[in-house]
């Protein structure tokens, strides 16, 4: 994925398996950093074809059973503002019993 460090969208994730029942989150590290509590932003679900986000997610060319999708980006005070570079997505998903933690398939880099 690449987005411009002016620009401001949605970048996505595709998920397979359960939407957990409780939220996720995502992370932006560079290469071989993991991230520490602080790192985390919240992140929307994208669940099903009724969420308003579900037709740009597909467009996006990611897959899966649904996606998470996070905004990055200066424009009107984001709180996700990236400068140039490669980073590493980290996704965290929490359910009631269990709070997986994996990297994205894909990195971003921010130009």
């Amino acid at each position: 994925m690449q987005i411009d460090r002016d620009s401001t969208e949605y970048l996505f994730i595709g998920v397979t398996g359960e939407v957990p029942s409780v939220g996720a989150e995502v992370a932006f590290k560079t290469a071989a950093a993991r991230p520490e509590s602080g790192d985390w932003e919240t992140a929307l679900l994208v669940e099903d074809s009724g969420d308003a986000l579900w037709a740009d997610a597909q467009a996006s060319g990611v897959t899966g059973d649904y996606f998470v999708a996070r905004l990055v980006g200066p424009f009107n005070s984001n709180d996700v503002v990236l400068t140039a570079g490669d980073y590493q997505v980290w996704l965290r998903l929490t359910d009631t019993t269990e709070r997986p933690v994996r990297i994205a398939p894909a990195a971003v880099e921010v130009l």
